[in-house]
């Protein structure tokens, strides 16, 4: 009940974030992430500004909006026209954060950076396991793409950051990622990696590759939920709105499956959505499962210097 207050008190202080698919698609297919393991094919449908300023439109007249994290399962950089979403949102002083694994790209960098989202996120395996952790990619793409963007001016609006995720097989590359993220003033955050389809992790539906990617994951899911301090009644994703480049909304960023559909943002007020999100038959079997605490793998880099070790002090039992 607690958790519930705090939620409802937290969104009228501080509002609703929301992740939201400016493109449906990805270049890669990482093991780790529903792409890569459930493979829903989803069209590479790409959102118009039109209907991304009519979403904002909607979203400022029913709530205050807290931030828009502008990916849940894709790379935003795939948009050509990146820089006007980011330019549109900042007008009505509204902070959005990107993240990318720096391969195929369609955005002109300069232009974004220029439009100063509230962070970019280079996410990052290292070199070596680079094509097993993140599949599609290559590390000349990756080195050709970083000497592009990494020499862009830096602006106080925008936290530049390298997100490390962190295998049992490649820490000893972590020297290395850290003189890189000095080299280029990156703030270094390293994360547990994770396996991202709540779906999977709830209802133990398990393929075999999925079985062999958690062999080079620190710890299970199982594991990992085992030593949680569950939150039975609370879901961080209630706080949260997503939706993919047709304005639909899905469950959470959590699923990705396409029965997780919801309905369109546009059709329906946003306290209607959270009510039918909050009621969902799945959620209740998520968090009776642990799946939700599962996810919250780090605090928001802007406001922790410990986002790692701050979300931890939430999740696990034992820690301080």
């Amino acid at each position: 009940m607690l958790d519930k207050l705090k939620a409802y008190l937290g969104q009228k202080i501080n509002g609703v974030s929301f992740n939201i698919d400016i493109i449906n698609a990805c270049p890669l297919r990482c093991p780790s992430c529903a792409i890569g393991s459930i493979g829903t094919k989803r069209g590479g449908k790409r959102m118009t500004l039109e209907l991304w300023e009519r979403i904002l439109d909607k979203a400022q007249r029913e709530c205050k909006i807290r931030k828009i994290q502008m990916y849940a399962y894709s790379d935003p950089c795939l948009h050509p026209d990146l820089h006007l979403f980011i330019e549109s949102a900042a007008k009505r002083k509204v902070k959005t954060y990107i993240s990318t694994m720096l391969q195929a790209t369609r955005c002109d960098f300069a232009k974004v950076i220029e439009a100063r989202p509230a962070e970019f996120r280079i996410s990052f395996p290292g070199w070596r396991h680079m094509e097993y952790y993140q599949r599609g990619a290559n590390t000349t793409q990756f080195n050709t793409k970083k000497e592009e963007v990494l020499c862009l001016p830096r602006h106080p609006e925008t936290l530049w950051s390298l997100v490390f995720h962190l295998y049992n097989d490649n820490a000893d590359e972590l020297p290395i990622v850290r003189q890189f993220a000095e080299a280029y003033k990156l703030k270094l955050v390293v994360i547990p990696a994770i396996f991202m389809p709540c779906e999977k992790v709830v209802e133990k539906n398990y393929s075999e590759q999925d079985k062999e990617l958690f062999s080079h994951l620190l710890e299970t899911p199982e594991e990992s939920i085992s030593r949680m301090r569950l939150r039975e009644d609370f879901c961080m994703c209630w706080k949260q709105v997503a939706l993919d480049a047709n304005a639909d909304v899905y469950l959470c960023q959590l699923v990705y499956e396409e029965r997780f559909k919801m309905m369109n943002f546009m059709d329906y007020p946003l306290k209607e959505i959270q009510r039918q999100i909050r009621s969902h038959p799945f959620c209740v079997k998520c968090l009776q499962a642990g799946g939700n605490v599962y996810q919250e793998c780090y605090a928001d880099f802007l406001e922790s210097d410990d986002p790692v070790g701050d979300a931890n002090r939430k999740r696990y039992k034992g820690l301080k």
